[in-house]
């Protein structure tokens, strides 16, 4: 049987997942521990849209028996993982370069596995379900897992746990390295033993993991004042488009701390047509993305309106708009602001198979 590790290499840095010939092994399912699963699911159907008032965790997940592990044809170190729940419903949870797999567990024919996937992402109706998973646990884990986004209070975003960090509570990254910044608004996994029974639950986190970078984007409730102080000056940063540096209009930072980036350069390096109506001061990006010089409305495929929180602007005969225009609009996978560069990916599921 083949099996596969999650190994890291550095902070933001693209790793690749390895095989090794090992024996499989039965799971007891008794063993998992997974704190608000809502992933069980009975039926096919879109990723709901969060209810206006209804906590909600950021992530779903998936759990069930792995019967098959595929390597993916179009992108380099990714698998498809089919598993059957305990229903007997199938679903393909997908493990990218990008996915952290807790506490580095083997994952093979027979594991027990559960998927963690973002609650609102995109997905294409197919049968079986296909999980773009950020965090994947494997088999017989000893403690809770609990994977969201917590905020200043270190409050989930489902309202369900709450963190006490102690000095014995053990903060790292996804590579491993020590972790010494803000934990508000960031998309953490946190290992624990016990909690009170209180609403929300709290605990003394043994561990924090904190998954790389997109948590600090402004659609994730960030300050002005914390957007700004992550960002710094990005007007020195290369932009950076699946992989490829992009000669472009420099990003900037605009009073609210909103990271500004050129929408016609990281379009069009994406793909897209991009058209500029003076008439109406408009633009339209390929089929179906429209919007509207100053006006935080921002249009997909004839839904309702996106607010974005900024309105796009033209500098030097150029427009710009909010870096979350390419997660929150045109649905890319990735865009988000590191140290040394401004980073857009875009992996999209196409007839069962992830493309660039």
């Amino acid at each position: 049987m083949k099996k596969f590790k999650k190994s890291m290499a550095g902070f933001l840095s693209v790793t690749i997942l390895s095989l090794s010939a090992v024996t499989a092994f039965a799971a007891n399912t008794e063993d998992f521990k997974i704190v608000n699963d809502m992933g069980q699911i009975t039926e096919i159907k879109a990723v709901n849209d969060r209810l206006n008032g209804v906590e909600q965790s950021y992530f779903n997940s998936f759990t069930g028996k792995v019967k098959k592990i595929t390597d993916s044809e179009s992108v380099k170190g990714s698998k498809f993982i089919l598993v059957e729940n305990e229903e007997g419903v199938e679903a393909n949870i997908i493990i990218s370069a990008n996915t952290y797999i807790i506490n580095n567990a083997d994952i093979a024919v027979g594991s027990v596995v559960t998927g963690f996937y973002e609650a609102n992402a995109p997905m294409i109706m197919i049968y079986p379900a296909q999980y773009n998973a950020e965090v994947v646990m494997a088999d017989n884990q000893d403690q809770n897992v609990k994977v969201d986004v917590f905020n200043k209070d270190l409050v989930s975003e489902d309202n369900s746990l709450k963190l006490n960090i102690s000095d014995d509570t053990e903060i790292i990254l996804q590579d491993g390295k020590a972790f010494e910044g803000d934990l508000a608004n960031r998309k953490l996994v946190v290992l624990y033993d016990v909690s009170t029974k209180s609403i929300p639950a709290q605990t003394n986190p043994s561990k924090i993991v904190v998954l790389f970078e997109k948590a600090v984007a402004p659609i994730y409730n960030l300050t002005p004042e914390e957007t700004a102080a992550l960002t710094g000056n990005v007007s020195t940063l290369d932009i950076v488009v699946n992989n490829k540096k992009i000669e472009a209009p420099s990003a900037y930072a605009n009073d609210q701390g909103t990271v500004m980036v050129p929408l016609r350069a990281i379009a069009e390096a994406l793909g897209y047509d991009v058209t500029w109506n003076g008439d109406i001061q408009s633009v339209t990006v390929g089929n179906g993305i429209s919007l509207t010089i100053g006006k935080d409305n921002y249009i997909y495929m004839k839904t309702a309106p996106i607010q974005l929180g900024t309105a796009p602007t033209v500098i030097n005969e150029k427009t710009f708009v909010p870096l979350s225009f390419f997660q929150e609009v045109a649905r890319v996978s990735n865009a988000q602001v590191s140290q040394s560069q401004i980073t857009i990916d875009n992996i999209v599921i196409d007839d069962g198979e992830m493309k660039k």
